[in-house]
């Protein structure tokens, strides 16, 4: 009896973690600062792939992705930086927000390996802040007991100052509350240009999004080589997260270091795994 008990008690664990989602998110930097070889996003993005290849999560987020190249069509559902990975994920997005000195668009990509039920793109502008674009999917059945809808947005806050984010968090909370009506459950993901303490960040967190971090580690600092075109001595911060509204979940930092000998982006990574 006791050996069947232990049998059924794996079964459940196992049946549990077959049937988790898992998402990764990643600022895969738009190399847009500092002077570097013609050889070296290429490089990023191989090994950007590799892992991905290798890790296989159900859905990949990218923020600082490169759309089109110079002179072609802004937008679409292709990312140069995604080109290995078109057969993992038939289902996708890209959302242009700028374009580079070097002509190239850069924004916003996800790719699925399931067809959400909608794809949604906004934005916002605050004075003394950067124009911004938002990229949002939702997918039918996705989680939990009952199947529940998902939602996923992907965003990347104001550089300039915290006043600016605390804007654009307003903005972020008021969002999510409109989007309840098409989905209750959402996963926010993105590089928020701010640390836990900041004030930023506790409007989100007193606001109902939960930080999904057991274990909160740096996700950019001078440990990196490329974030060294910021500094020597800049500090290591968390700056990437995953938030939950509505949502359980759990998150970790991965590609805190290089993956096949190559830093992938001046970002770490963020993998979340939802049940």
């Amino acid at each position: 009896m006791q050996k069947l008990f232990l049998y059924l008690s794996a079964l459940v664990v196992f049946s549990s973690s077959a049937h988790a989602l898992t998402v990764l998110d990643l600022n895969v930097f738009d190399q847009l600062q500092g002077k570097w070889d013609d050889g070296f996003r290429m490089r990023r993005t191989k090994a950007l792939a590799d892992y991905i290849k290798q890790k296989k999560p159900d859905i990949v987020v990218f923020q600082e992705a490169i759309g089109n190249l110079p002179g072609e069509q802004r937008g679409g559902e292709d990312s140069t930086d995604a080109a290995h990975l078109t057969k993992q994920y038939p289902h996708r997005t890209y959302i242009h927000e700028m374009t580079g000195a070097d002509g190239a668009s850069y924004g916003y990509w996800m790719g699925s390996k399931t067809k959400p039920r909608v794809w949604t793109e906004d934005g916002f502008h605050f004075p003394g802040g950067v124009a911004r674009r938002v990229q949002a999917a939702i997918w039918d059945g996705s989680i939990g007991r009952n199947k529940e809808c998902l939602g996923i947005l992907s965003l990347h806050f104001s550089y300039q100052n915290s006043e600016v984010r605390q804007r654009e968090a307003e903005w972020v909370l008021e969002w999510l509350k409109g989007q309840e009506k098409n989905c209750k459950q959402w996963l926010v993901v993105g590089d928020f240009n701010a640390d836990r303490e900041d004030k930023e960040m506790q409007m989100l967190f007193d606001g109902g999004l939960q930080p999904l971090f057991k274990k909160t580690q740096p996700t950019v600092g001078a440990y990196n080589p490329i974030r060294k075109i910021y500094g020597e001595n800049i500090p290591s911060r968390t700056i990437d997260w995953a938030l939950g509204w509505n949502l359980k979940g759990e998150a970790s930092v991965v590609l805190r270091g290089p993956w096949r000998r190559e830093w992938i982006s001046d970002h770490a990574g963020v993998w979340v795994t939802l049940q």
